[in-house]
């Protein structure tokens, strides 16, 4: 029998903008705008977050799993 852990799964097709829906929703707050990218902070976080302004495209895998992990997601 095989067993198939939905949870872990990347999430297909997923856009900037809602990766920044996401951020939003766990506590994260637009700090500054830079050149290219959003700064996020978050008020229980030593660290902030860039989440690219690409709104309409769809984020690659690898970046996605990253920014989750940071995120809290």
């Amino acid at each position: 029998m095989l067993y198939v852990c939905i949870e872990n799964q990347p999430e297909k097709h997923v856009r900037w903008s809602e990766l920044k829906r996401k951020a939003t929703q766990h506590g994260w707050y637009l700090l500054r705008n830079g050149k290219e990218h959003d700064i996020y902070a978050h008020p229980d976080k030593d660290y902030n977050i860039q989440i690219p302004r690409h709104d309409s495209q769809e984020v690659r895998t690898g970046i996605y799993n990253k920014l989750k992990k940071q995120i809290g997601f």
